[in-house]
């Protein structure tokens, strides 16, 4: 007897998928507004201006990183909703689909180490001093810019899958690939970051932020509302292609097969 298809989870699909904007929401509240790196604290600034920096606003950084360290992990579970639907579009065996969620994965890996060293020098600053807390605080957004290339593959990787879309209303539009290589283009000038303390290409400057860090996060948020859409829709298609059976043995009550 030939095993019926399994149907797609979809409602397991969709969870996944919000799992985007759960992750923009946590860092752009927890890490942007409550810890105060919006706008960041410059890397000009003086040991003792990081170290007060920390030992005024301590306890609202340790509540910060530290959730967002557990938050970081939403952005992994997102990769693998978007890598679904983007095998529909390449296929099962695509390559690309493989490296925009070793991407997502890779990509949470520097959020956590850099959160966990910024809790550290929060919960220690008192002990550690200003030369310590200045280092683990330039050593946190070190480590976090300059991984911009494992983001810089996954978004490549979604860009270009989503580009080669032939359906007649493609299920990413094309304005969403542009904005991704925008995206990743803005990532190269973080490279300079060891090199200035001040201006555009510090990691608080006009590229290396400003441009940088809303470009990323105009591309996260684009690509959940249009994967969510697209599962909606493939999930329509697939209820409206389903044949119904209503002669099917096991669908029949067995009062009225006796």
């Amino acid at each position: 007897m030939k095993n019926p298809t399994p149907s797609t989870d979809y409602a397991m699909w969709k969870l996944l998928a919000w799992c985007g904007p759960i992750f923009m929401a946590i860092f752009f509240v927890l890490w942007g507004l409550l810890a105060k790196n919006f706008p960041p604290r410059g890397a000009n600034l003086s040991p003792d201006e990081i170290y007060a920096h920390y030992i005024e606003n301590g306890m609202a950084i340790r509540i910060g990183m530290s959730v967002c360290m557990v938050g970081g992990a939403f952005y992994m579970a997102w990769g693998c909703a978007v890598s679904k639907l983007m095998r529909r579009v390449e296929g099962p065996e695509g390559v690309l689909s493989n490296l925009e969620l070793m991407g997502a994965t890779a990509t949470f890996t520097p959020i956590l180490m850099a959160c966990g060293i910024w809790l550290i020098a929060s919960m220690e600053a008192a002990a550690l001093g200003p030369a310590w807390v200045h280092m683990m605080y330039s050593f946190g957004w070190m480590v976090v810019d300059l991984a911009y290339m494992v983001t810089s593959f996954q978004i490549f990787a979604v860009a270009m899958v989503f580009m080669r879309d032939k359906r007649e209303k493609p299920l990413m539009p094309s304005w969403v690939s542009w904005e991704g290589f925008i995206t990743v283009a803005s990532f190269f000038p973080v490279s300079l970051i060891p090199f200035f303390k001040s201006g555009p290409f510090a990691f608080h400057g006009l590229f290396n932020f400003w441009i940088a860090f809303p470009t990323w996060y105009i591309w996260v948020s684009a690509v959940s509302f249009y994967t969510i859409k697209a599962i909606h829709k493939l999930e329509q298609e697939e209820a409206q292609t389903q044949p119904i059976d209503d002669h099917h043995p096991q669908s029949t009550p067995a009062f009225v097969r006796g």
